[in-house]
């Protein structure tokens, strides 16, 4: 019975090796199983990896395009505050300008009032002479016909005397001159 036993034995040993054998491919199966998650964490992780750093350039990438757009927007002010100021001297230089030719045309326009004040100061200077001329050419007249008529009068009274005295006959005259 011994022989026997041993049989069955063999059996056993045959039977557990077939069950370490199936435990072993249950295990490798499950190593495998156990593999494959951890191959996804990876991969999942890799992927949540990737999708951070996507998301880390997209902000980066935003923050890029803001500073750019700020950027800009500075550029764009800056070049309306330079046209506004540039208007402002525009019309500046404009009202300067007016303001000169406003002050040019007074300066003409006094110039020539001032011109006319002259003509006119000129005209009553020869006025005045002028009358101060006929004045004394009044008094020098008046002088002239008084010593003319006071002489005149001496000549006509002569003559009046002499007419008025009585006359010598004509036969005196030639006795005397005899």
């Amino acid at each position: 019975m011994a022989k026997a036993k041993k049989k069955p034995a063999k059996k056993k040993v045959a039977a557990k090796k077939k069950v370490a054998a199936k435990k072993k491919v249950v295990a490798k199966k499950k190593v495998a199983a156990k593999k494959k998650p951890a191959a996804n964490k990876s991969a999942a992780a890799a992927k949540k990896k990737a999708a951070a750093a996507a998301k880390k350039k997209a902000a980066a990438a935003k923050k890029k395009s803001a500073a750019a757009a700020k950027k800009k927007a500075a550029a764009a002010k800056k070049k309306a505050d330079a046209a506004k100021k540039k208007v402002a001297a525009e019309k500046k230089k404009a009202a300067a300008a007016k303001a000169a030719a406003a002050k040019a045309a007074a300066k003409a326009q006094m110039d020539a009032l001032k011109a006319d004040v002259k003509a006119a100061k000129d005209q009553v200077a020869a006025m005045k002479k002028r009358e101060a001329a006929l004045i004394k050419l009044s008094s020098e007249k008046d002088a002239a016909a008084a010593k003319f008529m006071e002489n005149w009068m001496k000549s006509a009274m002569a003559k009046m005397e002499k007419s008025m005295a009585p006359k010598k006959g004509k036969k005196r005259r030639k006795a005397k001159k005899k």
